[in-house]
């Protein structure tokens, strides 16, 4: 297994008007953050409005990658008025992912019509993720289709259900732990049911969303059951740390499977 932290997560700082998100001097700072606790890789939101030379030279300087950033247009996937949007801002971003070397990128479903009923909208997302498919595989990237707390995924079945309907190697579900402990429970379960289907892991104390070791969740248990199911991907640390980063990342890290 492989392991990551959240740049934009780990480093927020909360403004006036709402979360105020990494810049790229931010996003560097969390690399080196990942690379002080042996960790190998960082996971990013999104692509506009960052210095990608600037990240790609300090990616390839700390010898850390980027293992998985969120599509322009992520939100708009499940929305049949947005899908020709969500197509083209998809393929603006491939390029852009492919200059940081990130193969990754996520989609999350926000902005789905709520105005159609479950069915519609898995169909909708269906179709998108059918097209979206040719695309990913052409150019050898992956799309992760991620589940949140109060979104449209009330299940893991309904999930993963759709990314079995896509039927593409390049079409995955990112299964974060915290959301779906908040949305069904049953962790390790799903896990094992649904490993194939998996393109990456992200992971925080719930319900909270603070640091592994804070919560309801045994991390050192669910993620020693991971790695005996024989999951290489990666596991991505996406929590809040707003006071005390260094000291949180540390004792997240001390229950990482070796």
């Amino acid at each position: 297994m492989k392991y990551s932290l959240c740049a934009d997560i780990m480093f927020v700082a909360v403004g006036e008007k709402g979360p105020i998100w990494s810049d790229t001097d931010g996003i560097i700072e969390a690399m080196k953050l990942a690379k002080k606790n042996g960790l190998t890789g960082i996971e990013m939101f999104g692509l506009e409005g960052r210095d990608l030379e600037r990240i790609a030279a300090a990616s390839r300087e700390l010898g850390i990658e980027i293992r998985a950033c969120v599509s322009a247009g992520a939100a708009l996937l499940g929305n049949p008025d947005k899908t020709e949007e969500l197509v083209s801002l998809f393929e603006q971003s491939v390029p852009k992912a492919k200059q940081i070397g990130c193969s990754n990128l996520i989609l999350n479903a926000e902005e789905y019509a709520r105005n159609l009923s479950s069915d519609e909208v898995i169909k909708v997302m269906e179709d998108a993720l059918k097209r979206l498919a040719v695309i990913a595989e052409k150019e050898d990237v992956t799309i992760l289709v991620e589940p949140v707390t109060g979104g449209f995924f009330t299940s893991s079945k309904q999930a993963f259900g759709l990314i079995e309907k896509v039927g593409s190697k390049n079409v995955k579900l990112l299964y974060d732990i915290f959301h779906f402990q908040n949305i069904e429970g049953q962790i390790t379960e799903t896990i094992k049911k649904n490993l194939n289907l998996i393109g990456d892991i992200h992971g925080a104390g719930a319900p909270m969303r603070a640091e592994l070791t804070v919560g309801e969740l045994d991390y050192a248990f669910i993620l020693n059951t991971v790695k005996e199911l024989g999951y290489e991907g990666n596991f991505c640390l996406e929590f809040f740390t707003f006071e005390n980063r260094d000291m949180k990342v540390e004792a997240s890290c001390k229950v990482l499977p070796a």
